[in-house]
């Protein structure tokens, strides 16, 4: 956007998940034959099939493990300076140095 924009642009981050999902209906249909809707990873399977429609316990464990590591992910660049925007901008003009574009982004 700063480079085909010729314009600072404030970089902002949103950093989250939706392992359940609300729906309107308990059941959906398809072809005749009614399931339980999907309500997200955290409880049941995407997949339209009696199996993957039953609710599975240990599919919270399997979204904690996966929010958890996301916040250590998040932690560890955080702390080591991986999270400062001036490293983004840094690989950003790595990434166009050697394009003729490269001059015109590191002007802006």
């Amino acid at each position: 956007l700063t480079f085909a924009g010729a314009q600072p642009v404030v970089k902002v981050g949103r950093v989250a998940g939706q392992f359940a999902k609300p729906r309107s209906s308990d059941n959906e249909t398809k072809g005749g034959v009614t399931l339980p809707s999907y309500r997200g990873d955290i409880i049941n399977g995407i997949e339209f099939d009696a199996r993957s429609r039953i609710p599975d316990p240990a599919r919270q464990e399997m979204a904690y493990r996966q929010s958890a590591a996301t916040l250590n992910l998040l932690r560890a660049f955080a702390q080591g300076g991986y999270a400062s925007l001036e490293n983004v901008h840094r690989w950003m003009l790595g990434f166009v140095a050697d394009s003729p574009q490269g001059e015109k982004y590191e002007s802006l």
